[in-house]
């Protein structure tokens, strides 16, 4: 799985941003980002805890591998509320 957030994915744990939408200092929501760079097509899917975001996104990277879409990205990406 590829997860754009946290020190696990190279990055940083974000900021506690409490409100709407957050557990803690942590998104409640998670959604499903599958891009392909050949059409430049995107679309999102969910919105998913972060386990069935993971469950989700692996199954639509097999789907891609399967059909030979190797260079499709699916990540799983948090669903932060807009700012004010």
């Amino acid at each position: 799985m590829v997860d754009v957030s946290g020190p696990a994915a190279g990055g940083v744990d974000p900021e506690p941003i409490g409100g709407p939408g957050v557990v803690g200092d942590r998104p409640a929501a998670w959604v499903v980002l599958v891009a392909d760079p050949i059409t430049g097509e995107t679309d999102a899917f969910g919105p998913f805890d972060r386990e069935s975001a993971r469950v989700d996104a692996e199954r639509r990277r097999a789907e891609h591998a399967s059909e030979g879409l190797h260079e499709v990205l699916v990540v799983t990406v948090p669903l932060t509320p807009p700012e004010d």
